[in-house]
């Protein structure tokens, strides 16, 4: 056996402590590079827990992740950034775009830190790296508001007696309790677990009942048992008057998450006060099905013998309640309404009697949360903007027949009508004015309007005068049968005609602000309340 000697024996040991020693600094970077690692991870966790404390309270947010990051141990960081501004979850847009610093309303923080990382085998011999985190959290603002959702006045029993068609039932509010009606708040989720009772349904949660229908009687009986005093008696009185006219829950309320909850379980936590006699006006307005209903105005109106009004209520857009609670871009819309007025005029033509057909189609409005913001210790409750685009309003001079009243697949026909057709004399008349907005008109709710419950409208910016007298600005009259004996031209004819009833445009613009009010509407205009802003944990973004 060969034997090593001397000189080979001391190789063989610095080779060993060679080697021992590449391991021992291969083993030493390894020890540096994990502690790295996990010093990095858990900065990530301190950052990412900064940003969700902040996100709570972005006015405090500096102040809240400077204390988040020294309780984690990561006070000496060199850089701590906090940035707060608004986030947008816009799949469309590139995820570096998505948070964009200062924009408001705020309703994401941004925190980001980096120190020297700490190295146990390796001081000494190289500078320690800068490790780094960040982390981006945003809080979703919810909102509970609704679109044209009140009757504005009694309207001298026009209410009664249009609402109550509508609702299928008898409708015979006297002052006081059509007062006490308007003035009564109901929460929403109580209003809808004491309608599950009186529906005797086994929904498990608040989207199981809104799938299903209920009936004005049954409507009026769950807010029955909300109330005291007037608003009781008369609610119990609608109830006992019959069922009604059904409508589809959903069409009414669009709970958004708020749907999952427990029937009878625990507080939304945010405010959904809304008024008795809203709910009651919004089921009559989105009953199922295009309803016809019909009622006389007479007496009491200047320069008018008779007023027979026709209205018709369309179908509301799916997808969408009268009162909903979401996120920015939840939606709400109005139903669409049709309206056919025969006028009887006291004035005469030559003796004769002028029949004056006219007619107004209201497509639905439409109202969009895009901003809100959350509650804080200056704003208790919160902020929101509203874009509103108020309804088309197709208003003209002619008839149309019921079946085309009740067609809304079809936009009604602007065809002459016979005002005069008396021996010698036929006047053939039309006209036709539209309203549109063609730009969303914003509505800024500050905490103090949520708090008053104040209601704002939106107004078309076109709409200078008055509708019916912008009506008359297109009149057109012909005159097929004149009769020279008449001693009258058809330019003679029109002025005369103008002279009638300019003014009478004060009168039917009155009736017709009557009729809609009755239903929570308005020509060119939309009215949006909101209750309330609520705030849920924030989430991480980024």
């Amino acid at each position: 056996m060969r034997r090593f000697g001397s000189n080979e024996s001391g190789n063989m040991a610095m080779l060993f402590a060679l080697a021992f020693s590449l391991f021992g600094v291969v083993a030493a970077i390894g020890v540096d590079s994990a502690a790295l690692y996990h010093e990095r991870r858990m900065m990530q966790a301190a950052v990412d827990l900064a940003a969700l404390t902040a996100a709570s309270h972005p006015e405090d947010a500096a102040a809240l992740a400077a204390l988040v990051m020294a309780d984690a141990g990561f006070d000496d960081a060199t850089s701590l950034l906090v940035t707060t501004g608004r986030y947008e979850p816009d799949p469309d847009l590139d995820p570096a775009d998505r948070f964009v610093a200062g924009a408001t309303p705020i309703n994401a923080v941004a925190v980001s830190a980096q120190r020297p990382g700490r190295l146990y085998f390796g001081r000494g011999v190289s500078a320690p790296p800068m490790i780094g985190a960040r982390g981006l959290a945003m809080i979703e603002p919810h909102v509970s508001f609704s679109v044209g959702s009140g009757l504005a006045s009694l309207s001298n029993g026009i209410a009664n007696t249009l609402l109550g068609q509508l609702l299928g039932t008898t409708l015979s509010l006297s002052l006081v309790q059509y007062n006490a009606l308007a003035n009564a708040r109901v929460d929403a989720l109580d209003f809808l677990s004491a309608l599950a009772f009186e529906l005797g349904v086994t929904a498990l949660t608040y989207d199981d009942l809104l799938a299903s229908e209920a009936s004005a009687g049954e409507v009026a009986a769950a807010l029955s048992t909300l109330v005291t005093g007037a608003e009781k008696t008369a609610l119990t009185a609608i109830a006992l008057a019959g069922n009604g006219n059904d409508v589809s829950l959903d069409k009414l309320f669009d709970l958004g998450q708020l749907g999952r909850l427990s029937l009878n379980g625990t507080s939304a936590g945010v405010a959904m006060d809304l008024s008795v006699l809203d709910i009651l006006s919004a089921s009559a307005m989105l009953a199922d099905g295009n309803r016809q209903v019909g009622l006389s105005l007479s007496g009491g109106l200047p320069g008018i013998a008779n007023i027979t009004a026709s209205l018709v209520v369309g179908e509301p857009a799916q997808g969408s309640g009268w009162f909903a609670f979401g996120p920015s871009g939840v939606v709400l819309r109005t139903a669409q309404v049709r309206l056919r007025l025969e006028v009887k005029l006291l004035g005469t033509l030559k003796g004769n009697v002028i029949h004056l057909p006219v007619w107004l189609d209201l497509a639905h409005a439409e109202a969009q949360v895009v901003s809100a913001s959350c509650p804080t210790v200056d704003e208790p409750f919160g902020s929101a903007e509203v874009a509103v685009l108020p309804g088309v309003a197709d208003l003209a001079i002619g008839q149309v027949s019921d079946a085309q009243l009740r067609n809304f697949g079809a936009p009604l026909p602007v065809v002459p009508a016979t005002l005069v057709d008396v021996l010698l004399l036929r006047l053939n008349v039309s006209a036709h004015v539209e309203v549109e907005q063609a730009t969303p008109i914003m509505l800024s709710f500050t905490s103090d309007d949520i708090e008053a419950g104040t209601k704002k409208t939106a107004r078309t910016t076109g709409l200078l005068t008055s509708l019916t007298q912008s009506l008359l600005g297109t009149l057109d009259v012909k005159a097929p049968i004149l009769g020279g004996l008449l001693g009258l031209s058809l330019n003679g004819l029109t002025a005369l005609l103008m002279g009638l009833l300019t003014p009478l445009t004060a009168t039917l613009d009155s009736v017709l602000d009557a009729l809609l009010s009755a239903l929570g509407l308005g020509i060119g205009e939309a009215d949006v309340r909101v209750y309330g802003v609520q705030c849920s944990k924030p989430v991480l973004v980024g």
